[in-house]
């Protein structure tokens, strides 16, 4: 079976995509029963973040395009590469990151990871909005097939593009293979480097306003002055900036416990783990996610988990998060609370968390991607 692949977000995105992508790629390559699996990745031209390592069935094909960064390589992506799809005998293209380059003579299959544009049209500019409507649903009108990475972005697909539900496969994404328990050498490296307090809360993720993240910290500057948490636990926000995030710099730089609120910016791999694992609690009031990464990843490193109770998040967290009400600041005060001074409550968290996380696994999700494969094939 000869697969094609859009590597754009493999290459070149470290967020949920970029993993998505990464994750899928690395373990359809690594299953037993696909020594008949040959994947074509298209690479984007120029310096990349990720590299993928040989295997003897990975080929990658790098674009050749004049114009310079993301316009040549989006005008190379529709013009040239459905051309070399279709010149390339393969039996099936899957485009892993919403979008497909256009009409194709081979089978086709799109990830749809989330239409948070639709139901959040505030938090894009208008020409993303646009961009995105315009693509992401003529995607989906011409795959065979789409994968959903939760039921919560399957039923947006149904509700707001009116896809067949028979057409949709939920497939839930895993983790990458570097979430995992750290020994405490490594842990204290890990604080040095970053210089880690001892207790924090941990917020992992873009930097924009559909994350709450400046609702997280006034939620903890509202426990700071209540004296309602210890007083040397900090808030770490880790992420690079996303949209609109000049208000939320401004809006935390005005809290009383700005001190104790440290931005660390993007941190990748097993230092990533690590800083999970060294968290006291994670903390992820996000308005709306297509699956929400942090939740299992941050109970893979056995740090318990609060989170929305709406959207795809107790898809991901199940019977083992804490939930609250992203509007309110109370509730996300309160969770924060009862998880950092209740030791029964946190260590019974970490305990489910643990369990609940063992049933994502990136192999899991690639065999089931494989058996999408092989009926279109």
């Amino acid at each position: 079976m000869r697969i094609g692949i859009d590597g754009k977000r493999y290459y070149l995105n470290s967020s949920g995509l970029g993993r998505y992508s990464r994750s899928l790629v690395d373990h359809l390559l690594g299953l037993d029963d696909t020594e008949d699996l040959d994947i074509c990745l298209y690479r984007p031209k120029g310096e990349v973040k990720f590299q993928p390592k040989a295997h003897q069935r990975l080929t990658e094909l790098t674009a050749e395009y004049l114009l310079p960064g993301h316009i040549g390589n989006a005008f190379w992506r529709f013009t040239k590469l459905p051309a070399l799809i279709n010149s390339g005998s393969y039996d099936l293209f899957h485009g892993p990151s919403h979008v497909l380059p256009g009409r194709l003579e081979c089978p086709s299959v799109v990830t749809m990871l989330d239409l948070i544009f639709m139901r959040y049209p505030q938090y894009f500019r208008a020409w993303d909005r646009n961009y995105y409507r315009i693509i992401f649903s003529r995607s989906a009108r011409l795959a065979d097939h789409i994968i959903s990475i939760s039921e919560a972005t399957k039923a947006d697909l149904v509700n707001l593009f009116g896809i067949r539900e028979e057409k949709i496969s939920v497939i839930y994404p895993g983790f990458d293979d570097v979430f995992t328990r750290l020994p405490q050498n490594r842990l204290d490296e890990i604080r040095k480097k970053y210089e880690l307090p001892r207790d924090y809360v941990l917020y992992v993720g873009n930097i924009e306003p559909r994350k709450n993240v400046l609702e997280l910290a006034q939620a903890f500057n509202s426990m700071k002055e209540s004296s309602s948490i210890d007083k040397d636990v900090h808030l770490l926000i880790v992420g690079q900036k996303g949209w609109f995030y000049k208000d939320i710099f401004d809006g935390i730089d005005a809290l009383p416990c700005r001190e104790q609120i440290r931005f660390v910016g993007p941190v990748y791999g097993e230092d990533l783990a690590g800083v999970y694992q060294i968290a006291s609690v994670m903390a992820y009031p996000s308005m709306f996610e297509g699956f929400g990464y942090p939740v299992l990843e941050a109970m893979r490193q056995g740090t318990p988990v609060l989170t929305s109770g709406i959207s795809s998040m107790p898809e991901a967290g199940g019977d083992a998060a804490h939930y609250v009400n992203p509007e309110s600041l109370d509730d996300i005060a309160s969770g924060l609370c009862r998880i950092l001074n209740d030791e029964s409550y946190r260590q019974e968290l970490i305990e489910k968390g643990t369990r609940h996380a063992e049933g994502f696994t990136a192999e899991k999700m690639a065999k089931e991607t494989m058996e999408v494969y092989k009926k279109l094939a």
